[in-house]
């Protein structure tokens, strides 16, 4: 499943000229990444308070599903949480490091799909 999750990741990355991507869980546990380990453990944590965020946007302000975040710099780019099909417990997100002006919409919606397909079969054994 690992292998087949990263090669999903490392042609996303290929293919949009993005810097990194990973898919994580809500608790910032890695599963897979493409890219440098240290810098993806790093935005699996970081996507783990986003998701606190996400979670609280939805209590407080009636908000019925977060599906995606963006941090911007100007300097180091973009970084992209969405979250993977919906239903899943814990949550998974796909996380990805895009220069400034990449376009990610398009390959990342087509990577979620591959790999919500290759984590299901997980989520129902594993956790």
């Amino acid at each position: 499943m690992e292998l087949r999750a990263t090669a999903v990741l490392a042609e996303l990355n290929q293919r949009g000229g993005y810097l990194l991507s990973l898919v994580c869980t809500e608790q910032g546990l890695l599963i897979a990444s493409a890219g440098d380990l240290e810098r993806s453990e790093v935005a699996a944590g970081l996507t783990s308070l986003l998701n606190d965020i996400a979670l609280r946007a939805m209590r407080d302000f009636s908000v019925d599903e977060v599906d995606e975040m963006t941090i911007l710099s100007g300097t180091s780019g973009r970084f992209i949480v969405r979250a993977l099909a919906q239903g899943f417990t814990p949550r998974i997100f796909l996380v990805i490091h895009a220069p400034h002006r990449a376009t990610w919409r398009r390959l990342s919606t087509a990577a979620a799909r591959k790999l919500t397909r290759i984590i299901r079969p997980l989520l129902d054994i594993a956790l």
